[in-house]
């Protein structure tokens, strides 16, 4: 019995090679291969994350059309709005209240659409931390008052129109970022005001309604909103309708009236009238 049994062992050491059989080895292998799947997959996901963000952060683009509201309330009322500028760059407006953003190159967008960018396209209007010169408005800066209190300049934003928060903007203003219907009020006024929103929050439910102002656009409109039609040159004679009004240069040519040189003179048209000769015979002539 224990003769046979150590031969079978020996034949079962010769199958396996004579070494462990493999079902007590660990599989270092399949645990390095799934280690190494986990780690790119995680590295994938941070940097499509990444992309994800640099795509937003760089809106607006050329292919952007945005609006915000602004104004400038300096101390206790809202100065005129901005004028269009002869000029447009990719932050403009149109006499409306509204920032119009619409990039036209790097400048404009992603973090180029700011507020100093805006400024920059504005003739006068002068912007720095702690001071400014609005159009049309005296300059303000820090420590000046406000009737007997010192104010200072504040970058007041609301995300949108139903924001009844808002909030200030700390830093340069000229880096203050231009968001899609955001409202901005730049205020001169003593710590503790309660700043309003911008008159012109309105605009943003139609912000396009100022476009007929750009240069090279559609003509001005008439009070009532309509665009003014020439009145029309009445035509001379029986003109059908459709057809092109005549003018003096219409009439009808020289060749169809008959020359003055075919009419007879007077002194020698004949007492009575020559008779007509039937057809197919000669002229008769009047008797002497």
């Amino acid at each position: 019995m224990g003769k046979a049994s150590s031969s079978k062992k020996v034949a079962r050491a010769a199958s396996t090679g004579g070494g462990r059989t493999s079902r007590g080895a660990r599989p270092w292998g399949w645990y390095l291969s799934m280690g190494l799947v986990v780690v790119l997959g995680m590295v994938t996901i941070v940097f499509s994350r990444n992309d994800r963000q640099q795509v937003a952060a760089a809106r607006p683009t050329i292919r952007d059309h945005w609006h915000t509201a602004y104004g400038f309330y300096n101390c206790t009322k809202f100065e005129p709005q901005l004028p269009q500028p002869p000029t447009l760059i990719g932050l403009h407006t149109h006499n409306d209240g509204l920032m119009h953003i619409e990039p036209q190159n790097s400048q404009d967008t992603g973090k180029g659409a700011t507020l100093g960018r805006f400024a920059s396209g504005q003739p006068g209007f002068e912007l720095e931390p702690g001071r400014m010169e609005y159009p049309g408005a005296k300059p303000v800066k820090d420590g000046q008052k406000c009737g007997d209190k010192r104010a200072s300049l504040q970058m007041w934003v609301w995300d949108n129109e139903q924001d009844d928060k808002g909030r200030v903007v700390p830093g340069d203003p000229r880096d203050l970022r231009i968001r899609d219907n955001m409202l901005l009020t730049m205020a001169f006024v003593p710590e503790g005001t309660e700043v309003p929103k911008p008159p012109s929050v309105d605009n943003l439910k139609n912000p396009n309604a100022g476009e007929g102002a750009h240069t090279g656009g559609a003509p001005p409109a008439s009070p009532n909103g309509s665009i003014p039609i020439p009145p029309a040159v009445p035509p001379e004679g029986d003109a059908t309708p459709g057809a092109s009004t005549p003018g003096a240069s219409d009439a009808p040519p020289a060749s169809d009236a008959p020359p003055a040189s075919d009419a007879p003179p007077a002194s020698d048209a004949p007492a009575s009238p020559t008779p007509v000769p039937p057809a197919g015979e000669a002229p008769l002539t009047p008797p002497r």
